[in-house]
């Protein structure tokens, strides 16, 4: 059983956003599943590039969305991307210096604090205001 099940309780209301979303639900689980079978240490670069390319692509694909629409805190909301990107690259630092996988867990709570707290609250702020503007 996956850790977290999508739900509409993460949707933002906006189908590609949503779906890009659950990615970082699949990582999230991904993860899990390899904590859980002791296995953490074989998956984390793995989990950490997708990671990397997640924020890449989702960020940018975010910030397109508030250029274009005019976001009025949109300002506010990209620090908060700048400050997750520093902290997965901190995380691939931290990995290249020791790959035993030690830093699972606090990857795990990261990756869910975004989640739960990012998605469910700033995520949804931006997401009221774009579908005002036609976004769907």
């Amino acid at each position: 059983m996956a850790f977290i099940e999508w739900s509409e309780k993460y949707s933002v209301g906006i189908a590609s956003i949503d779906e890009q979303h659950q990615n970082l639900v699949l990582l999230i689980n991904k993860l899990n599943e390899a904590m859980a079978c002791g296995e953490a240490s074989t998956i984390i670069d793995e989990i950490l590039i997708g990671l990397t390319e997640y924020t890449k692509m989702h960020f940018a694909f975010e910030e397109a969305l508030f250029s274009q629409h005019g976001y009025p805190e949109s300002e506010a909301h990209i620090a908060q991307h700048e400050t997750m990107i520093k902290r997965v690259e901190q995380f691939e630092m931290d990995f290249r210096q020791d790959s035993s996988g030690a830093i699972s867990l606090e990857l795990m709570q990261f990756m869910t604090n975004w989640l739960l707290h990012h998605i469910k609250k700033s995520d949804k702020d931006y997401a009221d205001f774009l579908i005002t503007k036609g976004v769907k």
